[in-house]
């Protein structure tokens, strides 16, 4: 049988994060600046100072601001695409190991979907398996459509935790983009099991839904692996 779904308004902390991305989205504080006082903060957002360090944890963990010791916060300065190519090139090893680690991730985040998922979100994963169609010839393209299948399906979860692991995950995985996905150039398996997928969590069929997520993580593991051995 299965569970309802435990469905949740957004957390305090939760609230404050959405408003400082805000904020710096808006360029009212910009790379470099530091975020204003706790005192201020708490007063503008009307939090408690609990809720609003769970906010800067949680932002950190985003690579959103960073925190000095002795100077406070700072909002940080993005990696230009030249910083993530020098990276790049030293790093297949850290490409497997983070596949390494969505083998045991990606059939959760599924099944957790396939429990969870309400109407509203598997209309969305349809919107973007459908969108996925028109993006598969162009690498850049295919992977902005990966990272937005894999952000619907974390959503799906209605856990804050699983959503934001995919988000650090694909910050990865998109400043990596053009050598993963020039590996990767099984475009037609890549959507067809983003369909199986979709169909499990749209069935609520959770084994499956762990089954489809593992069957096609580890094949992208595998593909990654041929090609990076191979010196491609």
């Amino acid at each position: 049988m299965v569970e309802a779904p435990v469905l949740r308004g957004p957390r305090i902390y939760e609230k404050v994060v959405e408003k400082l991305k805000g904020e710096i989205a808006a360029g009212n504080i910009l790379p470099g600046d530091p975020l204003p006082s706790e005192r201020q903060l708490m007063d503008d957002f009307g939090v408690s100072r609990s809720s609003l360090r769970e906010a800067f944890r949680v932002m950190e963990l985003l690579g959103l601001i960073e925190s000095i010791p002795g100077k406070g916060r700072f909002v940080r300065h993005p990696r230009t695409i030249a910083e993530n190519r020098s990276t790049i090139q030293l790093e297949d090893s850290a490409i497997l190991e983070l596949m390494e680690a969505r083998r045991v991730l990606d059939p959760a985040i599924a099944a957790e979907s396939a429990m969870r998922a309400t109407p509203s979100d598997l209309t969305r994963m349809l919107r973007v398996i459908t969108s996925t169609e028109k993006s598969l010839e162009n690498p850049e393209e295919r992977a902005q459509a990966d990272f937005d299948f894999h952000l619907v399906l974390a959503e799906a979860t209605h856990n804050f935790v699983f959503t934001n692991i995919t988000r650090m995950n694909f910050d990865l995985i998109l400043a990596t983009h053009e050598r993963i996905y020039n590996l990767l150039d099984d475009k037609d398996a890549f959507l067809n099991e983003h369909r199986d997928m979709y169909e499990a969590i749209l069935d609520h069929d959770v084994e499956r839904a762990r089954e489809t997520a593992s069957h096609h993580i580890d094949r992208i593991y595998r593909t990654l692996h041929r090609g990076i051995a191979a010196g491609e």
